[in-house]
């Protein structure tokens, strides 16, 4: 975060206009009937799981202890995550990229499709959009289309206001989208900074479940949120949430300017954690995730990062796939390439879009990662003897913050 150079050659597409409600879409939601089906447990029919061309995105939070065999830091899939914009038609409280409508500029869709192949054969498989919003991104369907080319799997985070307007088309080239969402009605409005924020976003999801897209949900909550997530949760089940994934909001962007009470503490944490494993149980039908996880399976699972950590006397750093040292990888819309979060600390940056290439990678492996392997290595190490719960990638984030470093290989 904070300001940074933003060259010209980054920010020169335009983007779409932010929502109004000229453009509104055409479609709404009884909120009410939705509110008794989810306390009546009405849930979807059980899924089976997408065909091969739409498979379900997968959980973003770790996995289970014993798991970690080809995975790369904790996780399943190789993942870049994309923001093309901060161009947004809301201005959240929470927003971790401070998106609001007043940032109009974009990145150039030539340079970011040319650094998708770059990408991919760094050994990326998954693309996940975000923002600011990815709907009002003027050229997504041609990111879309080319990373689809490329062979990655394509999923996206909307906030759902533009969904059943601009999704249609889109939708046999993603593999999942999610829809976010803060806590009920008043909570999530509120955050949102809109009326009617809860209706629309729950009328796209509804929207999105009627054309049979693999859809789900991504909830944020506040700490003063925790006590409205069962009821939420049945409401999104009844809406056709396939997913959900639960995390606390993080302090980070225009978060920061949230009072005290909005962030947890080691008792609060496991009080969502205990709430996201009792819906698991309520509902089986949809898949509940919690991005917390206890500290001591995280340890058990160390070896996820034996890519960035480990020795490999027959492969040099160098020639590593970035996707087994840095994953997931950001690309901000300023054109900046960085591990793990939006927000991880400048002096981490990987690079940038205008001068990526396996040579600028290649340099950057061997001069520069090594600053990252003492960070990680580090934070890995500090959950030896922990016995609470972690929300691993934003405690990393917030290591990078806190641990200015000079470290020189």
């Amino acid at each position: 975060m904070g300001s940074r150079d933003e060259p010209d050659a980054w920010r020169v597409t335009p983007a779409l206009p932010a929502d109004d409600p000229d453009t509104a879409p055409e479609i709404t939601l009884d909120l009410a009937k939705a509110s008794s089906l989810g306390r009546g447990r009405v849930r979807p029919p059980a899924w089976s799981g997408p065909p091969p061309e739409a498979r379900e995105p997968p959980a973003k939070h770790p996995a289970p202890a014993g798991a970690a065999a080809d995975r790369s830091g904790f996780l399943p899939d190789r993942i870049v995550h994309l923001h093309p914009t901060r161009l947004c038609n809301l201005a959240c409280l929470h927003c971790y990229s401070t998106s609001a409508p007043r940032y109009t500029a974009a990145l150039d869709v030539g340079l970011l499709c040319d650094a998708l192949g770059v990408l991919r054969a760094e050994g990326y498989t998954q693309v996940s959009l975000s923002g600011g919003e990815p709907l009002v991104y003027r050229p997504l369907s041609k990111v879309v289309e080319r990373a689809h080319e490329l062979g990655f799997r394509v999923t996206m985070v909307t906030n759902g206001l533009l969904a059943a307007k601009r999704l249609a088309s889109l939708l046999p080239l993603l593999d999942g989208i999610a829809v976010s969402f803060d806590g009920l009605p008043d909570t999530h409005n509120t955050m949102r900074g809109r009326a009617d924020a809860f209706e629309r976003a729950a009328a796209g999801l509804h929207w999105l479940a009627e054309k049979e897209a693999p859809v789900g949900a991504a909830v944020s909550l506040a700490r003063d949120a925790i006590p409205e997530l069962p009821e939420l949760a049945d409401q999104l089940a009844a809406l056709g949430a396939r997913a959900v994934q639960v995390r606390p909001v993080a302090r980070a962007g225009r978060a920061r300017s949230l009072a005290e009470s909005s962030f947890y503490d080691e008792s609060d944490r496991a009080r969502l954690y205990l709430v996201v494993l009792a819906l698991q149980l309520e509902l089986p039908d949809v898949r509940l995730h919690c991005d917390l996880a206890p500290a001591q399976g995280l340890w058990e699972q160390r070896d996820a990062y034996a890519g960035l950590l480990g020795e490999c006397e027959h492969l040099p750093r160098g020639e590593r796939p970035l996707a087994e040292l840095v994953n997931p990888l950001v690309v901000t819309d300023t054109g900046s390439l960085k591990p793990i979060a939006y927000d991880f600390a400048d002096r981490f940056d990987i690079g940038s879009l205008d001068e990526l290439s396996p040579e600028a990678l290649r340099e950057y492996k061997e001069a520069r990662l090594p600053r990252l392997q003492a960070l990680l290595g580090g934070a890995l190490a500090g959950l030896q003897d922990r016995q609470d719960l972690v929300d691993w990638f934003d405690h990393c984030a917030r290591l990078s913050e806190a641990r200015p470093m000079s470290f020189s290989a």
